[in-house]
């Protein structure tokens, strides 16, 4: 009995592990080089299997109600609702993404879902609208390596924090632009960000550092 459930999770794993290695050729083959997602494949966040396997990520982000936090690179919006709702009505959640079109979808989520501490902007990474120092936490969702220069990014995303704050970084495999842990290490350390903790493995790992106190 063990080794036939044993056999039928071998099959299933196989079978998750071609569907993501074909979904990684689609994605790689729409995008690009070092581009944001397009957003006609924006519906692939909110497939069901990711959502499931995305879960942790605002636990490890450690987002805490009254704070003032940017999400750069929010996309549609997968996390952004979520991550309002945990900064309370005291808080602030500043979404910054490229593509109109994907700032578009996170609003009219943000719509739906009732929230008005969400402020949305369409920007780049090196040119972030927010002013130096304001924000207790940043994070970025499969969004690094879509920087052309993530350390160029990363130095603006420095500026905007606060002595002490927070860089959250995750990646998952699924992304065609998928960093190794230590490149991400290596591109935040490079913009004067010190690691303070990680989570996660391969398949989805999520990176904090601090801003260190001057």
């Amino acid at each position: 009995m063990l080794k036939a459930i044993a056999t039928v999770g071998s099959v299933i794993a196989g079978i998750v592990l071609f569907w993501l290695f074909g979904l990684k050729l689609i994605i790689k083959f729409m995008k690009k080089g070092s581009a944001p997602c397009p957003s006609a494949l924006s519906w692939l966040v909110d497939l069901p299997f990711r959502r499931r396997y995305m879960r942790p990520v605002l636990d490890r982000v450690g987002l805490r109600p009254g704070e003032t936090v940017l999400e750069l690179g929010p996309g549609p919006g997968a996390f952004t609702v979520d991550a309002a709702r945990r900064l309370g009505p005291e808080g602030k959640l500043i979404a910054v993404d490229i593509q109109p079109e994907m700032i578009a979808q996170a609003e009219e989520r943000v719509r739906l879902s009732g929230m008005s501490n969400v402020e949305t902007h369409v920007a780049d990474a090196y040119n972030l609208p927010i002013a130096g120092a304001s924000v207790d936490r940043a994070f970025l969702v499969t969004v690094l390596p879509e920087i052309p220069d993530p350390v160029r990014g990363l130095c603006e995303v420095y500026r905007v924090l606060k002595l002490g704050g927070t860089l959250s970084t995750t990646e998952e495999f699924i992304d065609p632009d998928y960093p190794r842990c230590q490149t991400a290490i290596a591109w935040a350390e490079a913009a004067g960000f010190e690691l303070s903790e990680r989570f996660g493995n391969w398949m989805v790992y999520t990176l904090d550092f601090r801003k260190p106190i001057e």
